[in-house]
């Protein structure tokens, strides 16, 4: 009985194709090589059965479809573990990140593009709502850091005789843990958010 030969290459995408050329590729699994395998030797001519060396190179072919798939569940086991050990070193540092949020201990920073004689912080408490201000007078720290346990919503104005000034923000956040998602690994903030490693711009002690 003729066996047609079947691909050993691994693919996590499942399959491939080539246009033009009309040439398509069915990448299978071990799971998909041995439905296979059992199916042709369901509905194989009595009168011309599989021959003894026929099903053993199957077999040889199923396990080093095995065995790729084991090298590169392996592979991918071994990046995860590595990112995450990289990532570790980062908790209970400081990280720049998108958004004016802030739990206890993250620090929201100001920078005037212009002259100023004083900068307003808003904060707004996350927890029951109460907004109160703090002013910082040119000479002093433009930095607010939440001390105290609630979340809350920090924004900034800076100002001359008056007069609003542009200015920059940033929010710096403390890494409280770190996360393995089933694409990535993930910094995690004091409140649940969590952030990727490729968003991080700054980090602080």
């Amino acid at each position: 009985m003729s066996i047609t030969g079947v691909t050993n290459t691994v693919d996590t995408t499942g399959s491939s194709s080539t246009t033009g050329s009309t040439t398509t590729t069915q990448l299978l699994d071990t799971d998909a090589f041995m439905n296979m395998l059992v199916t042709q030797l369901k509905y194989q001519d009595p009168l011309d059965p599989m021959e003894t060396n026929e099903f053993m190179s199957q077999l040889a072919q199923l396990t080093q479809v095995e065995r790729l798939q084991n090298i590169y569940d392996s592979m991918a086991n071994l990046e995860t573990t590595i990112e995450t050990g990289n990532l570790l070193d980062m908790i209970g540092k400081k990280i720049s990140v998108d958004g004016n949020t802030l739990s206890e201990g993250d620090e929201f920073t100001v920078t005037p593009s212009a002259d100023y004689d004083k900068v307003v912080f808003s904060i707004k408490n996350l927890t029951d709502e109460s907004v109160q201000e703090v002013t910082r007078n040119k000479g002093e720290s433009l930095t607010y850091i939440n001390e105290g346990t609630d979340n809350v919503q920090v924004t900034a104005q800076a100002y001359l005789s008056g007069a609003a000034v542009d200015s920059t923000a940033a929010a710096f956040r403390i890494v409280r843990g770190v996360k393995s998602t089933d694409s990535s690994v993930v910094l995690v903030a004091g409140n649940g958010d969590e952030y990727t490693a490729s968003s991080v711009t700054t980090i602080k002690n």
